[in-house]
Order: structure tokens, then sequence, then C-alpha cells
């Protein structure tokens, strides 16, 4: 499954870049699937730097998600390579600065196997839609902070 989404957000692209370089230090929304994000490699982000995620997939059943950073080049590409509880993929943001802001794309190839590659259907209807509602979270985010303060 492959997936591309952008939103253009009133941010400069150092600012947007840097709000996902430090993805783990920003508080989960009330009702998000993500119950831990967490740096599990010391130092700072690039090449290399792993994280730990635990994720409410369906009622009753967690996953645990490891990614590692594959591409690195501040503030236009940050881009990663997952694998967990019945799946793996790749997500890659791009940030394209336009007048007074960004465009940030998001690119995601995801593959589900096991008991999970029978739910695949389902579960791509509902990617898209989480996709989407993370974009619109982070633009709101970055928007409401005043401008150096992310």
């Amino acid at each position: 499954m492959k997936f591309e989404c952008s939103i253009f957000i009133h941010c400069e692209p150092d600012e947007t870049f840097i709000f996902l370089r430090d993805k783990e230090q920003f508080q989960q929304e009330p009702g998000s699937p993500v119950l831990v994000l967490e740096k599990i490699t010391p130092g700072p982000v690039g090449i290399g730097t792993r994280y730990r995620e635990v994720v409410q997939m369906f009622p009753l059943i967690k996953g645990e998600i490891y990614s590692t950073v594959q591409r690195f080049e501040p503030p236009r590409y940050l881009e990663e390579t997952f694998s967990g509880t019945g799946m793996e993929g790749y997500l890659a943001y791009e940030f394209i600065p336009e007048e007074e802001g960004t465009r940030l794309i998001q690119r995601e190839t995801i593959q589900f196997y096991g008991m999970f590659g029978f739910f695949a259907p389902l579960m791509e209807r509902m990617l898209l839609k989480a996709i989407d509602a993370r974009l619109e979270g982070i633009k709101a985010l970055l928007e409401s902070k005043p401008a150096g303060k992310q």
C-alpha cells in the first residue's frame, strides 16, 4: 500500500522539520493510537537514530513498532524505515519552501503480513484517514505556536 499526502503549513521549513525530527518530545493528542513514542538511540537525531512506539492497533491489541532514520537532510528530507507487529514500511517527509510557509509532503509505503494481511483493505482506508488527520494536527499545532518557539 502506498500513500502520498500533502498540506500547507504557515511555518518555516526549518521549524516544521525540527518538529518532526524531535517527534518524541511532543505530547500525543487525546485519543491518539500512539501510546508510547521514545527515541532509543542516544545523541542527536541523524541517520541510524532508532525509535520505539507502542500503538493501539485494535481494541485489546497493542503493537510495537521500531523505526530507523535512513535519510536526514535538514530542512528538506526526513525518512525512515519501520517494522513491527504485522507490518513493515517506509515513511518519508519532504519539506518544500513556499511563500509564507512549508508544503509538507508525506509519502508512506506499508506492507501488512500475517493476520494483519487479511485486514489490509480495511486498514488502508483507516490509514489514509489517520494520515490526513495527523497532517491536520501537525498544521494546527505548528500554526498555533509563535514563530521560533517549536
